[in-house]
């Protein structure tokens, strides 16, 4: 620590106080010089002045009053005589002198000796003969090349004298003054009123008739005293002037050089500064003194004292000896101490601070830098010197970070620091961020980075900034092979033969491969960024609804298939069918980040299929015609025969078993119709909840009828409920267990085991879930590992008969359902055909309750109608055992009228019981819809032989309350109208 700049600064301020001093000193002494010198001057200047013009007129006016006497002897004479008149008057011109007398005709008539050769030359066109003036300007003579001046003289004769007065001859009046100066470099000169030369020392500017006006620049106007400058000649000059009285337009000229009247004044003004200057040496002297006794002198030793300091320090760091008496030193000595203890303390804590600080940068993978208002680092952590190859951040203190790491792109040309982002904090006071730029290390290379940079703020005002960065190489590298493989998954999606559109996580479509593109009727570029909704909108087959997101069931259940019978609506509104499944797209953490549909229009494969059903039932039929004929002749057989019985036998009581016979063989024919409306069922399924244990038994056993086949059945009580087509189930044990009767030719036993099943990862079922799981073995012939993947395909077979067409409508079938179906088999051994069908969470397993007695007696008024006469007075007349009136017709039309009347006549219809089908007539289906519209009360039960007809399964859908299957008993019509009643 060093006072110098201290003392440097208090010697200025003597110096500057100087100076201050001496220039108003000087100001002053220098105005009251000038003004002093300045009157003397002009005093002495205009003396000689009024001189000078006294002399100069006396000299060019001295013969005046001698030719004014010759003017006036010219009377009356001849020329010739007035010219000897003047010849012998006009003895007293000076040498250079000439006269001559002009006539009134402007004529020389007479002219002074040896002039004689100019006499009749005429000054007619003489402008200076046209003066008023007595005296002419200085021009030069008509007879020789001096400067000159004329006075005319009017004689009493009518002519005029003329005299010319050479310039020159006036100079010898002026060699008083020329020899007699009182001022240095004076001047005086005589100039016309056209700024020529009358008279100056310099003869050559008198004999050239010089215009010295014209030279004399940069005229200041008149100063106190009419004293003015002028510059001549590259010299500035201080002058008088005054004009002639007599000679007019005559100006004299008094002046002297500027230098001759400033060097007084500036030795006047050096004797002040000598004067200042001693005595403030003497007071610098005297102050110097005194500071440096209780100033310097303390301050030296409180420096000294400070530079001993070392921290930590525990006692004190002056001591109050170095004031040397000075009370204010002393109490700053105090004020140091304090402050030092409180600084230890402070930079105690501060370099804790720092360490952490220090530590938390090092420890960080990124690297961070920081800079100051000019771009130089202030600081880097160890990363930063890793990343950068450097040995130590000294290497970096001080140096502008942009033209060090930043001062190129990636190319290799300029970057401009007003476009670097990383200086966006420190240029603007703006946070910046970028991920595609280049950093240069310390042997030249350059690596791929991101960084982000952060303005430091002390309060509004930008210090600083700090940048932080990471390598990005690897990433980048990653990311160009991420998106040449994602370029190779478009190609290869583009290409596949199946549709395919892949989403976000947000469900908004990222891809449409070409197929796609052509099913939904939007292109790629149209489809990408929009819902998924929008692009591949689907609803449900039978009704119309819309189907739930797919996106939604993938994220909450993972692979899904699309429902059976799904139908897309094109972007032109075609409806297509479609079939197949999505599935979620994970990273490498397994987290879901998208969905992938896979999907193909199946319209004319499902049309095939139903054509193929069809031909496959004609099929079935004709197998199995012969055993159902066989079984409805025995049914008859039973019928006829105990009704013939009946009629020859009078006992009723011998009767009543025989008709019993008759009603058990009815029932009989009822089961057989039920299962042939089972079989015959197709298309797309109508599922209802139910146990699957009826479907399967009574299938079986319709197929093995009559065969050398037997059939175990494994099914367990507490098997779990399923949604099912009934009808469509059956088809698919029927066909299974006709071609393990097939495989049988020479009779066997096919196992049918029904097992509840939960989905386990990898198992054979695509979605997650609980299942029934039917197994439905035989032990045949078995299946060829050549033949066993081609027994799904459509019309594959290796027998001589049948169309191949069974187990392509039995895999439709349980694709309808959600379901999967696979196949086990080995040669010589058998074949295990297994379904998969979803089974209903939340319902319970299903339980066998004993069926209790119902008393069916009632009462009420029935309106029955059906189109057989002989079904309506049947169906009346077992009513009315049961104590309920009945009212028939024949079909709605009839129905509605009835009803309306009944009601407007106060005995109003308690129950309808409407056949389901009216052949040209409205059926029960339309009918009950026109009831409700009537009475939204109304009670209705709808009758049908087809119990498999949507309106059967779900009768309340339709507005019916019950349903009851034909033929019926008596007891089960009696306990349903009892039932709708209550």
């Amino acid at each position: 620590m060093s006072l110098r700049p201290f003392e440097c600064r208090i010697r200025r301020l003597l110096i500057l106080i100087f100076l201050l001093s001496f220039l108003v000193v000087a100001i002053f002494t220098g105005i009251t010089k000038f003004v002093e010198i300045r009157s003397s001057y002009i005093d002495q200047m205009t003396a000689q002045m009024n001189i000078a013009q006294n002399l100069i007129s006396g000299f060019v006016l001295r013969y005046d009053n001698h030719f004014i006497e010759v003017a006036d002897k010219c009377r009356g004479y001849s020329t010739d005589e007035v010219g000897e008149n003047l010849l012998q008057s006009v003895h007293s011109l000076d040498v250079g002198d000439i006269f001559y007398l002009i006539d009134h005709e402007q004529r020389i008539v007479l002219i002074s000796q040896p002039y004689q050769d100019y006499v009749g030359m005429s000054f007619v066109h003489t402008p200076f003969f046209d003066s008023p003036h007595k005296i002419s300007a200085v021009h030069q003579s008509f007879f020789t090349n001096k400067s000159v001046v004329t006075m005319q003289y009017p004689t009493s004769c009518g002519m005029t004298l003329v005299i010319e007065r050479d310039i020159v001859n006036i100079m010898g009046a002026m060699d008083f003054f020329e020899n007699g100066k009182i001022f240095s470099s004076q001047i005086m000169f005589v100039l016309t009123s056209e700024g020529v030369v009358a008279y100056h020392p310099d003869e050559k500017l008198v004999r050239s008739r010089h215009n010295l006006g014209f030279d004399m620049k940069e005229w200041a106007m008149p100063a106190a005293g009419k004293l003015f400058s002028y510059g001549l000649d590259g010299e500035k000059f201080f002058a008088l002037k005054k004009e002639f009285d007599l000679l007019k337009g005559w100006t004299l000229y008094f002046s002297v050089p500027a230098r001759s009247l400033f060097n007084p004044i500036l030795q006047a003004i050096m004797k002040q500064f000598i004067m200042v200057l001693f005595f403030f040496g003497i007071f610098y002297f005297v102050l110097q003194f005194f500071l440096n006794r209780y100033f310097s002198r303390p301050v030296r030793n409180i420096v000294a004292a400070l530079n001993e300091y070392e921290f930590p320090q525990k006692s004190m760091v002056v001591d109050e000896k170095h004031a040397l008496g000075v009370e204010e030193f002393a109490a700053l000595i105090q004020g140091l101490n304090a402050m030092a203890a409180e600084i230890d303390r402070s930079s105690r804590d501060l370099r804790e601070n720092e360490i952490q600080i220090r530590l938390l940068l090092n420890s960080t993978a990124e690297g961070i830098y920081g800079l100051d208002t000019s771009g130089n680092c202030t600081f880097c952590n160890s990363s930063f010197l890793r990343m950068m190859g450097y040995e130590n951040e000294k290497e970096l203190l001080g140096r502008n970070m942009h033209q060090l790491i930043h001062h190129s792109h990636a190319d290799g040309s300029s970057y401009p620091v007003d476009e670097c982002l990383a200086h966006a904090g420190v240029l603007r006071g703006d946070k910046a961020h970028s991920d595609d730029e280049v950093f240069w290390r310390s042997d030249g290379s350059s690596f791929s980075v991101e960084y982000r940079s952060y303005p430091v703020l002390d309060e509004e005002d930008v210090v600083g900034a700090v940048v932080s960065f990471v390598d990005i190489t690897e990433r980048k590298e990653a990311a160009r092979r991420l998106e040449a493989e994602k370029e190779q998954l478009a190609v290869t999606l583009r290409s596949i033969g199946d549709a395919v559109i892949t989403t976000d996580i947000d469900g908004r479509v990222v891809l449409v491969n070409r197929v796609a593109e052509d099913i939904t009727g939007w292109s790629q570029q149209e489809a990408c960024g929009k819902s998924l909704q929008e692009i591949f909108h689907i609803v449900d087959g039978h009704d119309g609804t819309p189907r739930h997101n797919p996106v939604d069931k993938v994220q909450s259940s993972g692979i899904v298939e699309l429902e059976s019978n799904t139908k897309l609506i094109t972007r032109d509104g075609r409806e297509r069918e479609i079939a197949d499944s999505c599935a979620p797209i994970r990273d490498r953490q397994n987290r879901i980040i998208g969905v992938v549909l896979v999907f193909r229009d199946v319209t004319v494969q499902n049309k095939m299929q139903a054509e193929a059903i069809r031909a496959h039932k004609l099929e079935s039929v004709g197998i199995l015609a012969g055993g159902i004929a066989h079984d409805f002749n025995n049914v008859l057989t039973a019928i006829l025969g105990n009704i013939s019985l009946v009629e020859r036998i009078k006992d009723f009581e011998k009767q009543k078993p025989l008709l019993a016979n008759a009603e058990k063989a009815c029932m009989r024919a009822k089961g057989l119709t039920q299962q042939l409306l089972t079989f015959a069922r197709g298309g797309e399924p109508i599922r209802e909840t139910a146990s699957i244990h009826d479907v399967i038994r009574d299938s079986a056993d319709f197929v093995l009828q009559g065969s050398n086949v037997a059939c175990n059945f494994t099914i367990p009580d507490t098997l779990w409920l399923v949604k099912i087509d009934k009808g469509q189930i059956s088809q698919v044990v029927q066909n299974i267990a006709l071609n393990a009767k097939n495989a049988m030719p020479k009779g066997g036993v096919i196992d049918i085991v029904c097992e509840n099943w939960a989905w386990e990862k990898n198992g054979a079922c695509p979605a997650p879930g609980n299942y029934v799981r039917v197994t439905i073995k035989d032990t045949g012939i078995g299946i060829s590992a050549e033949n066993i993947e081609k027994i799904f395909d459509p019309y594959f077979t290796t027998r001589d008969v049948g169309h191949g067409l069974g187990l392509a409508v039995t895999r439709s079938i349980i694709a309808k359902h959600n379901g999967y179906i696979e196949v086990v088999s080995k040669l010589g051994e058998g074949t295990a055909f297994i379904i998969y069908l979803p089974a209903e969470r939340g319902h319970p397993i299903l339980e066998k309750h004993p069926v209790k007695e119902v008393d069916a007696k009632g009462a009420g008024r029935i309106l029955i109608m059906d189109d057989e006469e002989i079904v309506r007075d049947v169906a009346a007349n077992m009513l009315g055992l049961f104590g309920y009136d009945a009212l028939l017709c024949a079909d709605g039309e009839a129905m509605l009228e009835i009803y309306k009347r009944e009601t407007r006549l106060g005995n109003p219809v308690d129950l309808v019981i409407m056949d389901l089908t009216i052949p040209g007539g409205m059926g029960g289906k339309e009918a009950v819809g026109r009831l409700l519209e009537i009475d939204a009360n109304a009670r209705a039960v709808v009758a049908s032989g087809y119990s498999n007809d949507p309106v059967m399964v779900d009768c309340l859908r339709f507005g019916f309350r019950e349903a009851i299957v034909k033929p019926f008993q008596m007891e089960a019509l009696a306990g349903v109208v009892k039932k709708v009643m209550e």
